[in-house]
């Protein structure tokens, strides 16, 4: 965005020289144009690109979550969470301290820990250790624990006991569902 500026600068000031030397107008002209045209649809080309791909990952199904990878789980659930109306900022891949999200909402931050899981298998206490030991690290209020699949009943006992908000399959259809209605 901030390399448009002097582009447009340029663009601005070779249209002065269009306005006094009427001999090369259309050079002149041609140059203007795509001094302006050509940084425009490279920003808007970018933003259109964003906006497919967030756009993309929010109409899923939950058949289509079950097929993301881990990492891109994570991904998928960024722009889901800022449909309700949090700011969602991805962790770096490996050594996140147990946190894969970053929620912001109305000044209260949380961390997500994300499990994405083939079938039959499910979440258990690790994820939500690794919630509860998060917390302090990045100074987060709430911990949620999200999966495509269940989690185990001491996973559930734990999360309870430490104040852990968990998400299961159940509640991402319904998420999905309620965003693909808003849409």
């Amino acid at each position: 965005m901030t390399a448009l500026v002097p582009t447009f600068l340029v663009g601005y000031l070779l249209l002065m020289v269009v306005a006094t030397a009427e001999r090369y107008s259309e050079v002149i002209g041609g140059i203007v144009t795509l001094s302006i045209i050509v940084p425009l649809f490279y920003y808007l080309s970018k933003a259109f690109t964003r906006f497919v791909k967030n756009h993309r990952y929010v109409i899923s199904n939950i058949e289509d979550v079950d097929c993301l990878n881990g990492h891109e789980f994570e991904h998928f659930l960024a722009p889901l969470f800022e449909k309700y109306g949090y700011k969602a900022e991805v962790t770096k891949g490996s050594g996140e301290f147990g946190a894969d999200l970053i929620l912001h909402k109305k000044g209260v931050k949380s961390i997500v820990q994300a499990k994405c899981y083939g079938e039959n298998k499910k979440v258990g206490v690790k994820a939500i250790q690794e919630v509860v030991g998060a917390l302090a690290l990045y100074k987060a209020k709430k911990g949620i624990v999200i999966t495509n699949r269940y989690f185990t009943n001491q996973a559930k006992q734990l999360a309870i006991a430490n104040n852990v908000r968990l998400i299961d399959r159940n509640q991402l259809v319904e998420m999905l569902y309620e965003c693909n209605k808003r849409t």
